[in-house]
């Protein structure tokens, strides 16, 4: 009776003791660790070829210029304090320019612009006129393929800082050009005086959301003149129509 039961006992005792080894096993193992290879970093080159693709390919955007130190040449003989404007490809614009003269205090210009036509008006309650686009001082019309193509006039590009512009961290990138290379932007500029460029790229979608020009674009303007155009709001709905001049 004694030689059953210990018959029985020995067989139990071995399969408790794998079961612990099995738990004590399983308890001890950890899954391996699973690693994803880093996106290799862009070179400068390639950042500017992705900008230059998103500024070519936008349907509309926003921008915002202005005349830092108010030392720029006259706008229609008033001094340009600011302008804001929308943009939708290829060849629509409205533009509100905040200006001041001792003629007329402080006014806004309004100029929209659908292809080859365009009107400008001199108040909110003038008038509007029709404007040859080659006297508006600055080109806003098809300001994606403008600007997409100025990038690859940058000399000597350098990534200078990483800056948080626009609501996120972005690329800066500082270069030269001279005053004629800005022509098709700002149709009248001078030739021959050097430009200080800057660039802040958004870091992620390497969209455009600011440029600085430091310099003199055109002769009248004063020492120390530099312009900001801020950009945003890519391809959100913009609605620009020619006024109803009718009446």
């Amino acid at each position: 009776m004694n030689v059953v039961r210990s018959a029985i006992r020995i067989p139990s005792l071995v399969a408790l003791g794998m079961a612990f080894l099995l738990l004590v096993t399983a308890c001890g193992s950890e899954p391996a660790p699973t690693t994803t290879e880093p996106e290799p970093e862009l070179s400068l080159e390639e950042v500017l070829a992705r900008t230059g693709e998103n500024l070519a390919s936008f349907s509309t955007a926003t921008f915002q210029m202005i005349d830092e130190n108010e030392t720029g040449a006259k706008f229609f003989g008033a001094t340009l304090k600011n302008v804001d404007g929308e943009v939708e490809s290829p060849d629509s614009a409205h533009i509100v320019v905040e200006v001041e003269s001792p003629a007329m205090g402080f006014a806004e210009i309004e100029i929209v612009a659908v292809g080859d036509v365009a009107f400008m008006k001199f108040s909110a309650g003038a008038p509007w006129n029709p404007l040859p686009l080659d006297q508006v001082p600055f080109n806003f019309v098809g300001l994606g393929i403008t600007l997409s193509n100025l990038l690859p006039l940058v000399q000597d590009p350098a990534i200078t800082a990483t800056e948080s512009v626009g609501g996120g961290p972005a690329i800066r990138v500082d270069g030269t050009l001279m005053s004629e290379d800005l022509s098709t932007l700002i149709t009248s500029a001078d030739t021959g005086h050097p430009i200080d460029l800057s660039l802040w790229i958004g870091e992620a979608d390497h969209e455009l959301r600011q440029i600085r020009i430091s310099g003199q674009i055109f002769d009248d303007d004063g020492e120390g003149t530099s312009r900001l155009i801020i950009l945003s709001d890519y391809n959100t709905p913009v609605d620009i129509q020619l006024p109803d001049t009718s009446s």
